[in-house]
């Protein structure tokens, strides 16, 4: 925890933004101005949110599920995390799933998941004693790499069942921190910042920011960090800043949009352009032409509610940022 503090405060070090200001004797200084700021953040999410609605939807059922997951009391949680019967194995699933996104398509993804899941009916365990190693590669071929995956995912799948007697990870949902979380994954070949980010997040329902490719483009281009940021470095920062409430929303609606937005796709073209012409706010709101009372009102909105204000945004805030899109898109 004291390395994760030394490098946290490296960190703000490095992506420390200076902007100039008159003193009182006209002498140019200049103060820290620390990006994103929460209310960015907010702002982004929630004008984000309107041109996919889609993915603050599956968010919601995202949060209802892990908020199901929070009710169950712990004497009830101790005798789960040491019972688990068949194949509900949902963290282990969401690990293993992972892994094959590595260097691949969601499609490709899926398909490996599915095809893996088909060809080991008896659950993580079969993988795990499978000595015919080939059989898991040809079941996961779709996602490439295959050998290198094989290996790595039933290395990992058989450590754990010799250290608990089971090939899973759902006694992760018992660790309280998720320190030791990231460090029982991490001693795992193959497990890396990103994977490990994406299971806090999206298997265990803990506020964490995995950043890919798309959001690390994104992030640069809104200058929240500098264009020569590595992935792992930008991790490190924008976890630190981002506010916990709008982590996940926020990761996915960036990914999301870098998709499908020319202006700001890889090299201007989208991977899936929209149907309908949309004007992009990303332009609006590193400009700060919403405006800092706009940002704060959707701060306090988003902390208020996750639904209709993302979703349908504020009414009374609508004028105001109509015409700032419209004046940028001008």
């Amino acid at each position: 925890k004291q390395a994760a503090a030394k490098n946290l405060a490296k960190q703000e070090q490095i992506f420390s933004f200076s902007t100039p200001m008159m003193s009182v004797k006209g002498k140019a200084q200049s103060i820290n101005r620390q990006k994103p700021t929460p209310e960015e953040c907010y702002l982004v999410v929630q004008e984000l949110g309107k041109l996919h609605p889609d993915v603050i939807a599956i968010n919601e059922q995202r949060r209802a599920g892990f908020a199901l997951q929070k009710q169950v009391d712990d004497s009830e949680k101790k005798s789960k995390c040491s019972e688990y019967i068949g194949n509900n194995t949902p963290i282990t699933d969401a690990i293993i799933s992972t892994l094959l996104s590595q260097n691949t398509t969601a499609a490709n993804q899926n398909r490996a998941f599915a095809s893996l899941k088909k060809a080991f009916p008896g659950g993580w365990d079969q993988v795990a004693n499978e000595t015919n190693i080939s059989r898991i590669e040809d079941a996961i071929r779709v996602a490439g790499l295959a050998k290198v995956r094989a290996e790595r995912m039933q290395n990992m799948l058989q450590t754990i069942q010799k250290e608990r007697g089971e090939a899973n990870f759902e006694f992760l949902q018992c660790f309280r921190s998720n320190d030791d979380i990231v460090v029982e994954l991490m001693r795992h070949k193959g497990m890396g910042p990103k994977t490990v980010s994406c299971v806090l997040l999206f298997a265990l329902g803990r506020p964490d920011f995995p950043v890919d490719t798309h959001v690390l483009r994104i992030s640069k281009q809104m200058g929240w960090v500098p264009q020569s940021t590595s992935r792992e470095a930008a991790y490190e920062y924008l976890n630190g800043h981002i506010p916990n409430e709008c982590k996940l929303d926020l990761h996915c609606l960036l990914v999301t949009h870098g998709k499908q937005c020319n202006k700001c796709a890889a090299r201007g073209r989208a991977q899936f352009p929209p149907k309908e012409q949309w004007v992009c706010p990303m332009a609006a709101i590193k400009s700060g032409k919403l405006g800092a009372t706009v940002a704060d009102s959707c701060g306090s909105a988003y902390l208020a509610t996750k639904d209709n204000n993302l979703v349908n945004g504020n009414d009374e805030m609508r004028p105001q940022l109509t015409h700032a899109l419209k004046s940028e898109e001008h």
